[in-house]
């Protein structure tokens, strides 16, 4: 599994697991094109569900790592 699909899939899942109890998404990625793109992409999301606020926090690579692994493993919920 490479690093965009890691990326990717975990925040798709925090999203997805977010929007049943919150309405501010806190969105953890890392600073290059892809995620880049996925940022601007979120404004079609936001104008279609408006109740919903994304908060990007832009992480280094290995720092995000370690943050979502302590994350899943205590279940912070962050």
């Amino acid at each position: 599994m490479n690093l965009r699909t890691f990326l990717l899939g975990t925040c798709s899942a925090v999203a997805l697991a977010g929007l049943a109890q919150a309405e501010t998404l806190a969105i953890a990625t890392v600073n290059n094109g892809d995620m880049i793109r996925m940022q601007k992409l979120a404004d079609d999301f936001t104008s279609k569900n408006p109740d919903i606020q994304l908060e990007w926090v832009t992480l280094e690579e290995n720092v995000l790592r370690q943050r979502v692994t302590t994350d899943i493993a205590t279940k912070g919920g962050q």
